[in-house]
């Protein structure tokens, strides 16, 4: 048998592997969307109580990405009986804080948060969350800076740990000498965000939050904020007297943003079947990967594979939305790329 035939061979082997393959029942959900970490105060049964309630409140508020889900009625339900939902807590003394600091941290179950919500037609946001480069220019009391990765300013920590509570990935630019030769601080307080977003490919962002953070003599603080996401910016102002608060607002309307365009509304009633095509597939290690991406989705409710021809596969998607809505969130990732907006439904498996 020459190699020809032996490539034919275990390609014909390969196509039938996949097309044997099952329906796939999609549970779409990113694990650490569901764990919460709370102060306490001791490890009572009242204050774990009240502490379990809380942790439920922002898990609930990141996956369905507006804090109007708490007055929704499966929200309701859940909170007046959080216990039931917890798979793991335990509780830690936060290193090196002075006084001792109690934290509880809980992991709840993601998979009935999840159909709870979205059997009553409550928006779901899921693992889709697109990596926010944030760039922000501070001033206080007449110092002036850009923030870096890791710098250890309090902007800093405040966005990070804002960001991790609405589960928005961020990250800060480096602000090393490529940085800093096509940013400047004015650039940033100015509003001239051409040069931001040219600096930002370096990063392969798929959204640019640009924000300008002043604190007056008073020690009040104010800020303009800009959010660039899928080509679509939009921009608003707040002002607040706390650092913490302020930071807080600027990622919870993010996150609002955000979530408006990648959260989804899972009804019975909402399904549409879709095909797509994805090439690029070479191997089963391609496949399994495909395969795990697309469960991972929210707005995919069921898959089965209906065609298999060389390393192109072909998807029955039961979705819900429009394959446009798909496109748009599978854009944001770094699984699949769009092959034309002139053929709608066929993607490539990025290497």
């Amino acid at each position: 048998m020459d190699k020809y035939q032996q490539s034919s061979l275990l390609a014909t082997i390969f196509s039938c592997v996949l097309l044997l393959l099952p329906a796939v029942a999609v549970q779409a959900a990113a694990e650490n969307l569901f764990e919460s970490e709370v102060v306490v105060a001791d490890q009572s049964p009242g204050v774990r109580a009240h502490a379990l309630k809380t942790a439920l409140r922002e898990v609930l508020v990141r996956v369905a990405g507006q804090d109007a889900v708490l007055g929704t009625e499966p929200a309701v339900t859940l909170l007046k009986n959080p216990a039931q939902l917890v798979q793991q807590y335990r509780y830690y003394t936060v290193p090196e804080s002075e006084p001792p600091i109690l934290k509880m941290w809980v992991r709840f179950d993601g998979e009935a948060v999840r159909r709870s919500l979205q059997q009553q037609g409550v928006s779901y946001w899921g693992a889709e969350r697109p990596d926010t480069l944030v760039w922000l220019a501070v001033e206080d009391l007449g110092k002036r800076y850009v923030v870096a990765a890791d710098d250890g300013t309090d902007v800093y920590r405040q966005i990070e740990q804002a960001a991790r509570q609405r589960g928005v990935p961020v990250l800060f630019p480096l602000m090393d000498l490529q940085d800093q030769s096509q940013v400047r601080f004015s650039d940033i307080w100015g509003g001239f965000f051409d040069n931001v977003l040219d600096a930002s490919k370096r990063y392969n962002p798929q959204a640019v939050l640009i924000g300008r953070l002043n604190r007056s003599p008073s020690g009040a603080w104010s800020s303009r904020w800009h959010l660039e996401v899928a080509g679509k910016p939009s921009s608003w102002s707040d002002s607040r007297q706390q650092l913490a608060t302020l930071a807080q607002q600027g990622i919870d309307d993010t996150a609002d943003v955000l979530a408006s365009r990648f959260a989804v509304s899972q009804t019975g009633g909402n399904l549409n079947t879709v095909t797509i095509s994805v090439t690029g597939v070479d191997s089963l290690t391609d496949y399994a990967r495909l395969g795990d991406y697309l469960a991972s989705l929210t707005a995919v409710v069921a898959m089965q594979v209906e065609k298999v021809a060389g390393s192109e596969i072909q998807y029955g998607l039961q979705i819900n939305g429009s394959l446009q809505d798909l496109t748009h969130t599978v854009s944001i990732g770094t699984v699949l790329e769009p092959l034309s907006m002139d053929m709608p439904g066929s993607f490539r498996l990025r290497q």
